[in-house]
């Protein structure tokens, strides 16, 4: 080798490495921008909606999915018109609809189909957790969307920041005997803070005489208490809070001693308790590995069944640890976070939602991308074997996907193939809650 090689060698070898870290740092800058722009852009939204009169609520960056992904929601807001799902995008250039479809114009057009799909598929899942309709809007908050005329593409209302209360306020009053404050409490409560609440908000959750006067619309709510994570409506002043009393060291060691005997035969009290009709669970004076815990209800819908219905090669449990709640993949998941293929809500829940909505009779519902059957107690779906009929209320969700470039009609076809599985899955579960039920 002549002299020098190596070092020469080395030398460009550490100048690759270092165009490649340059090549990286810019990529995180341009990132780390356009994370910059969104956040701007909320701020710039969240700004006009607080000018949205006491009457109407509001909630920032809540998690679609607590515990399960970090999956968020820029804005929900609650009026006399409804639930209003609002994602803000601060795009630059100009925006424009063609050809169905929502178009943005920077150095490039670009298609923001899979945007308009994405908030209509988080707004139908909002749907079926809330048993309320919920509306799904992008506020256009770049530079040029004043010039944008408000409309609705794919299902979804498309409105400059600027018009965007005008819009809000002119849309017609719901005839929902549910108030609107009620409603605010259990958005608070079902989509928790993804982030800090400002410092010196006025909080508020969803208390249990909320949840018993759902519905009921005439019934008394007794005040609640403010913990963090939620929002309450503006102009409305904060209980004071009482002085903290010091007490005795050894009411502190009471209290440990209470606590930890809790911790030991509290949960088993709790699942007794909790425990659906019809379903044993392990006595509350049982020790651990002596009497087993009863399998969840939900887990009557067998991982063949799934297979069968659904076509996957596999169905992958999800941990849960919610009693009323199964949650399956149909293939591997990359991450535990991933959204489950197919879920199964059960359980007082699901009755005060029912309730809520006004449910009586079992359908099925469809959004982007799901499909989800609603059952009651003592009801069925068309098409069920004559006489089948559901012993326990439940919901059961399941997730598809369409074909890339997929036409409206292929669109449609996939929907009506995803209807009739989660119909299918539903009489599965019926089926085998009936048989276990001895009915």
């Amino acid at each position: 080798m002549a002299a020098g090689g190596s070092a020469q060698s080395r030398a460009e070898e550490l100048r690759a490495r270092a165009a490649q870290a340059r090549a990286q740092a810019e990529a995180l800058e341009a990132q780390a921008g356009a994370w910059a722009a969104g956040a701007d852009g909320e701020r710039r939204v969240a700004a006009a909606l607080h000018a949205l009169p006491p009457t109407w609520h509001v909630h920032h960056d809540r998690l679609l999915r607590p515990g399960r992904a970090q999956t968020n929601l820029d804005h929900v807001v609650i009026g006399p018109s409804g639930v209003y799902l609002v994602d803000t995008k601060n795009w630059a250039g100009g925006t424009s609809v063609h050809e169905g479809n929502l178009w943005q114009h920077a150095s490039s057009s670009s298609a923001k189909g899979r945007e308009l799909d994405s908030v209509a598929r988080f707004a139908g899942e909002m749907e079926r957790t809330l048993g309320l309709p919920v509306v799904p809007v992008i506020a256009l908050a770049g530079g040029h969307s004043a010039s944008f005329p408000s409309q609705r593409v794919r299902g979804v209302e498309i409105i400059p920041v600027s018009g965007l209360i005008a819009w809000l306020q002119a849309q017609s009053k719901t005839s929902g005997t549910e108030d609107a404050e009620v409603i605010a409490r259990r958005v608070a409560h079902t989509y928790p803070c993804a982030s800090t609440e400002p410092a010196g908000a006025d909080l508020d959750v969803l208390t249990v005489a909320d949840v018993l006067a759902a519905g009921q619309s005439t019934a008394r709510r007794a005040p609640s208490p403010v913990p963090r994570g939620s929002s309450r409506p503006r102009g409305r002043q904060g209980a004071r809070r009482r002085p903290r009393r010091r007490g005795s060291m050894l009411a502190g060691l009471v209290g440990l001693l209470a606590l930890w005997a809790f911790s030991q035969v509290g949960p088993h009290i709790i699942t007794s308790l909790m425990a659906p009709p019809g379903i044993s669970s392990a006595s509350s004076s049982a020790r651990a590995g002596t009497t087993p815990l009863a399998p969840k209800p939900c887990l009557a819908l067998h991982r063949a069944s799934i297979q069968k219905v659904t076509g996957a090669t596999t169905a992958l449990e999800k941990p849960s640890s919610s009693n009323d709640i199964c949650m399956w993949w149909l293939s591997k998941p990359r991450y535990s976070t991933d959204g489950s293929d197919v879920t199964v809500e059960m359980g007082r829940v699901v009755e005060v939602r029912f309730a809520v909505s006004g449910t009586t009779s079992a359908r099925t519902d469809m959004s982007p991308g799901g499909a989800s059957a609603w059952l009651p107690r003592n009801t069925s779906l068309p098409g069920w074997k004559s006489g089948l009929r559901t012993s326990q209320p439940f919901m059961i969700s399941y997730r598809f996907s369409y074909p890339e470039g997929a036409s409206e009609a292929t669109a449609r076809a996939v929907e009506a193939t995803a209807e009739k599985k989660v119909a299918r899955l539903a009489e599965e579960l019926a089926r085998a809650l009936s048989a276990r039920s001895g009915n």
